[in-house]
Order: C-alpha cells, then sequence, then structure tokens
C-alpha cells in the first residue's frame, strides 16, 4: 500500500509498504480522507527520515475485521478518534480518555489502510461525503467542546482569538448557538473577510488597531463577557485579559505563554480545554445538522495522496491562503 512518511523536516515522500492486518478487537480501515491538523505541521518541522508522516483526522471503510470485534462489520463507513486511553484508570472508566495519564496519540491517517482499535471509531452517516467527514472529529470536536465549556449567552459578548479553521468553526458554532455579538480577531485580513462571510459581527486586526480600545467600545467601555483564543503569544494573551471585563470567561485550547499578574486574573475563570470525548460525538454530528452548517466552507484544498508534500508546503508557505487542507487517498 501507498504511505506518506518523511524523508527530512518538511520533506514527505510517498512510499510502498506492507498492508497491515487488524488483530483481535481491531479492525483494518481502508482510509478515505484524512486532513491535515496543526499538530501535523508541528510534527513535520521536527520529523526525522523514514518516520511516518502523523495524521489523525481519517475516515474510511471498514475493509476486514478482527477477532471479537461487534461493532461494525465490512463495508461500513467510519470517522477515526485519536486518543486511545489505557481502559482502567478513573478517567478513562468516566469515558473521559482525553484525561488519561497514559493515553496514545493514534495516527495512520496519511496511508491507503490502517488498523484501529474498535473503541476509536465512530460511525459515518451515509448522506455525509467523505470530505465533510473528516471535519467530524477534531476540527467539530474541538470548538464545540469549547462552547459546551464556557456556555456562552445569547447576549454575551464574544471574541474569538486566532481565525484559523478552529477559530472559524468557533465563530459559526457561536453564530448558530445564537449568540448576538461576535467579533473576530486575526492579523491576517483574507481570514478576517472570511471571518465576516461566515457571520462575526465585527472583525479586528490587532495589528492596525488596538485590540484592546477596539474590544472595549463594542462593549460598552467594559469588555467581552467571553472569549475563546487559538493564539499561543504573550502579547495576545496580555490583551485578551485586558480586554475581558471583570466576571468574564475565557477558553483557550493552545496553552499561554507570558507572565502576569494576578490583579490581570481577577474574576476571570480561565479553562484550558482539549480535544473531545467519545460521548459527545453524537451530540456534535447532530448540533451540525440540526444547524445546517456546511463544514466545507472553511476547506481551502483538496489534495490527493500522491501530493501531500506539496499540501504540506502550502500550508508552510502560504499560511494565509489556506485553511483546511483535506488528503483523499483514491
Amino acid at each position: 500500500m501507498k504511505a506518506a512518511y518523511h524523508s527530512g523536516k518538511r520533506e514527505i515522500i510517498v512510499k510502498e509498504v506492507d498492508k497491515p492486518s487488524p488483530g483481535p478487537g481491531e479492525y483494518l480501515v481502508k482510509i478515505k480522507t484524512c486532513s491535515i491538523c496543526g499538530s501535523d505541521t508541528w510534527w513535520a518541522n521536527e520529523a526525522s527520515a523514514d518516520e511516518p508522516v502523523h495524521g489523525h483526522e481519517s475516515t474510511g471503510i471498514i475493509e476486514a475485521c478482527g477477532d471479537g470485534t461487534t461493532k461494525f462489520k465490512t463495508g461500513d463507513r467510519v470517522v477515526c478518534y485519536a486518543i486511545f486511553g489505557c481502559g482502567k484508570c478513573a478517567y478513562c472508566k468516566a469515558g473521559v480518555p482525553t484525561n488519561c495519564q497514559n493515553k496514545k496519540f493514534v495516527e495512520g491517517g496519511f496511508q491507503e489502510y490502517s488498523v484501529f482499535n474498535e473503541n476509536l471509531l465512530f460511525s459515518c452517516p451515509d448522506d455525509v461525503d467523505f470530505i465533510t467527514a473528516s471535519l467530524l472529529s477534531d476540527a467539530i470536536g474541538v470548538p464545540l467542546r469549547g462552547l459546551r465549556r464556557l456556555r456562552p449567552e445569547k447576549d454575551d459578548k464574544v471574541c474569538v482569538w486566532g481565525l484559523g479553521p478552529l477559530g472559524l468553526l468557533q465563530l459559526m458554532f457561536l453564530k448558530a448557538h445564537g449568540v448576538k455579538t461576535i467579533i473576530g480577531l486575526d492579523t491576517v485580513d483574507e481570514r478576517l473577510q472570511k471571518a465576516r462571510e461566515l457571520g462575526a459581527d465585527h472583525t479586528i486586526n490587532p495589528l492596525t488597531q488596538d485590540p484592546v480600545a477596539a474590544i472595549k467600545e463594542l462593549c460598552g467601555g467594559l469588555g467581552a463577557d467571553k472569549a475563546y483564543t487559538y493564539v499561543r503569544h504573550s502579547k495576545a494573551t496580555e490583551n485578551i485579559f485586558k480586554s475581558t471585563r471583570e466576571g468574564a470567561s475565557i477558553c483557550t485550547f493552545v496553552g499561554l505563554d507570558g507572565h502576569y499578574e494576578l490583579q490581570e486574573w481577577y474574576e476571570r475563570t480561565l479553562v484550558w480545554s482539549f480535544y473531545f470525548t467519545p460521548d459527545e460525538y453524537e451530540e456534535n454530528l447532530n448540533f451540525v445538522k440540526d444547524n445546517k452548517i456546511d463544514l466545507k466552507k472553511i476547506v481551502s484544498d483538496i489534495f490527493p495522496l500522491e501530493r501531500i508534500n506539496e499540501a504540506f508546503m502550502k500550508r508552510f508557505e502560504k499560511p494565509n491562503e489556506s485553511l483546511k487542507i483535506v488528503i483523499t487517498m483514491d
């Protein structure tokens, strides 16, 4: 089968490797699509030669069933989950493998076939194409978990810092949730334009405007009620605190940089949200369906596996022109 491998830093080749076989409790999946996650590019920056290309936002069709499997049958369409917990700890037993201290990150999406434990697969609806399906795990799971963590009210004034694919989806989900005032922030004008197309009520470029002053003016002088950040930069973090009101809630998905006085956190709730849990998949799917959200609006490019190096190079060299990039195996 064909599989993508690093041949060095920011260099990817496609080569022939042996096709895997499923063991007990596993399925062999014929991969159909896998979208590029930001974490895939982080790995590519540090990759050594002859290392498989990380890829976990994958979809496919069950090709073969290992002994003892009962969840799916050959020919079923599936979406893949990326966190494999130990199954024994308190977190795993509570259905939160994302918090498992011995969790493993499951890859294998940038190759024609891959093996998955049956607990790592969700059913993919027949009426969802595989391009869209590649966004049904991480891409919607992360921002929808963020929506649940902060639970914004309709009259809240909410900021989204960083308008890459996940930030744009966060904005779309806030709009679908009924939030009336959504402010998008990014340093790339093309992404600000995209945010306006997707429903942002206001957009701010921190390179050309004072974001703190602009946000406070839009929020009656007090500051935002809620803020989501997909940006990890010390100045951005400082501005996020300064542009939210006392009593505000802030959700980060990437951590925070910088050093801050305790006064800057005064009466604020800070939440760090990570990935999503398996039992949230159906709820996520229903949210997208019920609100008729077109996930393809954040897909900028589709490349075949043979051109995966070109796809990654576009992500590296032309980030202003790329949003979600999907790799297809056909």
